[in-house]
């Protein structure tokens, strides 16, 4: 399995008045020595929320108290949200966002969620009056600045409901300062630095395959994060742009446009194609034909069985357990990325319900051609429908 034990993020705390831990702020950090400045805000906090979302360490457990986190003005915008209970969170608006009308009624949506917000690197600027009416906690870099300059300008802003941090504390002198102007918490080397986080990294693919899937199989998708997501990934874009144009789906027009393939895609198409995509340029032309006729059987059992089990359900069901060979990661560690609903993350993990037992036999099936073991005990019905599974995906393989 092609995961290693890397530097995953780091953790810096923050005390509140009288010294006791108070929250702790997740920073973006990789072995690379690549800042998020490097990668971009947007990758970077894909990544950091990754790292944190599913679990693939144990070295955050001991906070229990919330974590702050830096998010990219175009992750804000899309109106994912976190699939984190917001008390576990603050959400860090760094300087580099603008306070447009748009980022403030984004603001105002992740509040009507229970989420909350503090202002990083605050810099006193009347254009961010509506935000500090919003958010729960203000930031001031106070390496090297006025104490009393600072504090003439808190008093501008100040407001009954928001708490002041005094970030980039280095002394005792400076704590002293700041403490006695009435400023809550206090983050900084005076204190402690950020400490590395370690664990398994998945590698970029895994990343955004295990995004895009949770927004195309949430119970609700959000079309424009999709539209989002397919156009931060260029391979990916031009890949569904190729097979909106072919044939297969032509129009009178070339489409050139990820609006326009998702609209004449449909949800249900597009789910296929981008797994299809996603598989292929994750794995070996074996693994991924393979993994993609499992999912493909699935899907045809699901719509012949009397059990209910939905088709579509089964497919992303034989695609995710093949997670380990096509993304180089546990299927535990990748399926704790998405929010899958209780039967099928039971189906994946202890081959449990109607889609486990589908998934079972899919799974059967397959070991029993590929090693040739009583293949006359198999019965001719399941012989037929692999084939048809198998034709059907090299079918659109051939699109490719």
């Amino acid at each position: 399995m092609d995961t290693t034990e890397t530097v995953l993020l780091a953790a810096q705390p923050i005390y509140d008045r009288d010294n006791a831990l108070s929250a702790v702020e997740l920073l973006y950090r990789r072995n690379d020595q690549l800042t998020a400045a490097d990668v971009g805000d947007s990758q970077a906090t894909s990544e950091l929320l990754f790292n944190l979302c599913t679990g693939i360490t144990e070295q955050t457990d001991h906070y229990h108290s919330p974590a702050f986190i830096n998010v990219s003005g175009d992750f804000l915008l899309s109106q994912q949200f976190l699939p984190i209970d917001p008390d576990r969170v603050v959400i860090e608006l760094v300087e580099r966002i603008k306070p447009s009308a748009n980022v403030v009624e984004s603001v105002r949506q992740w509040r009507r969620k229970g989420f909350r917000f503090a202002l990083d690197d605050f810099e006193f600027e009347d254009t961010w009056e509506a935000l500090v009416d919003l958010a729960d906690i203000v930031k001031v870099d106070v390496l090297g600045g006025d104490p009393a300059a600072i504090a003439r300008q808190r008093e501008r802003f100040d407001r009954p409901h928001l708490q002041w941090l005094a970030e980039r504390v280095e002394d005792m002198t400076t704590h002293d300062e700041y403490h006695s102007a009435g400023f809550d918490l206090f983050q900084g080397y005076f204190y402690a630095r950020p400490t590395s986080i370690t664990g398994e990294r998945l590698n970029a693919t895994g990343v955004q395959a295990a995004h895009l899937l949770g927004l195309m199989f949430s119970e609700d998708p959000d079309v424009e994060a999709i539209i989002e997501a397919i156009s931060t990934d260029p391979g990916l874009a031009v890949s569904l742009l190729r097979v909106v144009n072919s044939p297969l789906y032509r129009a009178n027009s070339e489409l050139t446009s990820i609006r326009d393939v998702v609209l004449r895609l449909g949800l249900d198409n597009l789910r296929r194609w981008v797994m299809l995509i996603s598989v292929v340029g994750a794995a070996s032309p074996g693994a991924s034909r393979m993994i993609l006729t499992r999912a493909q059987m699935c899907s045809l059992l699901a719509a012949r069985s009397r059990s209910g089990a939905s088709p579509d359900q089964a497919l992303l069901a034989g695609l995710l357990s093949g997670a380990e060979s096509l993304f180089g990661v546990d299927q535990s560690t990748f399926i704790g990325a998405l929010q899958l609903d209780s039967p099928l993350r039971d189906a994946l993990l202890s081959r449990t319900g109607p889609i486990g037992r589908i998934l079972h036999i899919a799974i059967n099936t397959e070991y029993r051609l590929a090693s040739r073991v009583q293949l006359e005990q198999l019965d001719p019905r399941l012989l037929k429908l692999y084939k048809n599974a198998a034709d059907q995906v090299q079918a659109l393989l051939n699109e490719l």
